[in-house]
């Protein structure tokens, strides 16, 4: 297969996302990268620089994502971690995935974003409508 793309915020849903990404890398020998999108959130709301709230929410991912690629670690799948800034995580995610030439998406049916998503749509339901590159939702 070559190329799995796994969204990950932490959320149980999210967990659930990369074991099965991590048995479908064991099976077809890909690799796995683990994305986080970190929201940033409007500038006009933002009290401190840029930089300081960056870092303030790589903080914040940090654990979860070194669990995650601990995971990976531990199941002797090969990984690679990025943590992007956005404000639109469904788009950021699709951009990321063609920019990347990604062959899958894995991510959970749910994240973090219930209000989001009750107006908005779920980020795995955008990915399904939207993105050319196959998605598996785990649910």
């Amino acid at each position: 297969m070559g190329k799995i793309l796994v969204p990950i915020d932490g959320s149980p849903n999210s967990v659930r996302g990369l074991e099965k990404a991590i048995e479908l890398a064991r099976k077809t020998d890909s690799s796995i990268t683990l994305l986080h999108v970190a929201m940033l959130p409007p500038i006009h709301v933002v009290g401190h620089p840029l930089d300081k709230v960056k870092r303030s929410l790589a903080k914040k991912a940090h654990k979860f994502i070194k669990d995650a690629e601990d995971r990976c670690i531990n199941e002797n799948i090969q990984s690679t971690t990025k943590l992007i800034y956005g404000s639109d995580p469904p788009y950021d995610i699709e951009q990321f995935a063609r920019k990347y030439k990604h062959d899958m998406i894995v991510i959970g049916a749910k994240g973090k974003s219930t209000l989001k998503r009750l107006f908005l749509g779920s980020v795995s339901n955008y990915l399904v409508q939207t993105t050319k590159t196959p998605v598996t939702v785990i649910k």
